[in-house]
């Protein structure tokens, strides 16, 4: 055998990854990254409400006050809607952001802990709008569990995603 490449072994290295290619937001994609965004959801819950139930620390006004736009529609706010729009932004308004700047976020490998960073932006949001007020430990609980929760969240929906259709790459 001769130590020179095939021409099929040279034409398969100057083929780019799908990444270089870049991936099209197609329906199929959106889907995903919905069901990513659901199993998110999903995961995190038992780390956000579980263990602050557990130590006694978890309140349900916060949630409440999350539905408070829905007063403007003349609907009472309550826990269970703010659990509603709490579940419907995870599982369809975030990842839709996701696909837009995922492929801009760090790090460059493995792509699916970009949806780490992701959630980690949100994080920064998420923290003071249901920030405790309470005393020390319950502050220093809500801060690691919730960045713990947004975590579980961002590499869940990272992971389906890549697994599934890719985290698309878009050029500007």
């Amino acid at each position: 055998m001769s130590s020179e490449t095939s021409e099929a072994d040279a034409v398969a290295l100057e083929q780019p990854g799908i990444a270089e290619l870049g991936l099209p937001i197609s329906a199929k994609v959106v889907l995903m990254s919905m069901a990513g965004g659901l199993l998110g959801t999903v995961l995190m819950l038992p780390v956000l409400v579980g263990i602050p139930q557990a130590l006694g620390l978890f309140r349900t006004e916060p949630i409440t006050q999350f539905a408070g736009f829905a007063a403007f529609f003349g609907i009472e706010p309550t826990a269970a809607l703010g659990m509603v729009v709490f579940g419907l932004g995870g599982t369809f308004v975030l990842p839709l952001i996701f696909l837009v700047v995922g492929s801009f976020l760090p790090p460059r490998e493995p792509r699916y802990l970009r949806g780490m960073t992701f959630a980690t932006f949100f994080w920064t949001g998420f923290a003071p709008a249901f920030w405790p007020g309470t005393g020390a430990l319950a502050v220093a609980v809500f801060l690691v569990v919730s960045l713990l929760a947004h975590w579980v969240y961002g590499a869940t929906l990272g992971y389906v995603l890549h697994r599934t259709t890719g985290i698309p790459q878009h050029d500007v």
